[in-house]
């Protein structure tokens, strides 16, 4: 399981519970939580955005005495 699916899952069942929630204070809770999941996928997938972009490294030269 990626992070992304993982937190996927851990924000339905954040909203699963925020459903069930009886009283304000686990309303707010599940509220939060739920939105501190959305933001970790959102850097999960911009961090995986950015590492994609970037461009390769170049490779530099062997020295030539090293090989002899």
């Amino acid at each position: 399981m990626t992070k992304t699916e993982e937190y996927k899952t851990r924000a339905a069942e954040a909203l699963v519970d925020l459903d069930n929630a009886t009283n304000e204070r686990d309303r707010d809770r599940f509220r939060r939580s739920h939105g501190v999941w959305l933001r970790l996928i959102a850097n999960v997938d911009e961090a995986a955005a950015r590492i994609a972009a970037r461009t390769p490294p170049k490779v530099k030269a062997a020295k030539a005495g090293l090989f002899k």
